[in-house]
């Protein structure tokens, strides 16, 4: 009953992180070089290997900044692999040895700790509070709302997961009660 209760608990604040802010997959704008694109895509691959550099460059002053910005370089390397460039293969940048971060292997209440402090750390570079910011203060905002929607897809699937298991349990219940009622 206690786990059960945990799970309910965990599940209501899974869903009220889910409909935050961070629901993006990835930040809506990026400032390389002082020019400003909407989307990663749009970036050539030397203004996507500079982001990419600068997101390794970023200080990390503690735990949560190590984190995010490890899920930002895994998340950043994969849309850079994507791009299939000799340009970008050649450049090394695929050798950069960095922490990589498993959340998958987190609990649901440490993924929701994690949330909490990179949305608390993202407050200032929301596009209300700071309009015209620098490459480094973008590269933190793109670090953490990246994290941040890491966190929130690993949390979505898990809700999923938990979904199907739910409905499924609930048919193979009424399956199983149907059986025995014709027994």
């Amino acid at each position: 009953m206690r786990s059960l209760m945990s799970l309910l608990i965990v599940s209501v604040c899974a869903c009220f992180v889910i409909s935050g802010c961070a629901t993006m997959r990835y930040p809506t704008r990026y400032k390389v070089e002082g020019k400003e694109v909407k989307d990663f895509k749009e970036l050539d691959d030397d203004k996507a290997l500079k982001l990419v550099t600068f997101i390794y460059n970023v200080k990390h002053e503690n735990w949560e900044d190590n984190i995010a910005r490890s899920i930002a370089l895994q998340q950043y390397m994969a849309l850079l692999k994507k791009r299939n460039s000799q340009y970008i293969k050649r450049s090394g940048i695929f050798e950069t040895s960095y922490e990589k971060v498993n959340i998958a292997s987190w609990k649901d209440e440490d993924l929701m700790k994690l949330y909490d402090v990179l949305n608390e750390k993202a407050a200032p570079y929301y596009v209300d509070a700071a309009p015209e910011l620098t490459e480094i203060q973008n590269v933190q905002r793109i670090v953490y709302l990246t994290a941040m929607s890491a966190t929130v897809t690993e949390l979505k699937k898990r809700d999923n997961k938990r979904n199907v298991v739910s409905i499924t349990s609930q048919i193979l219940l009424g399956v199983l009660t149907a059986a025995l009622g014709m027994l």
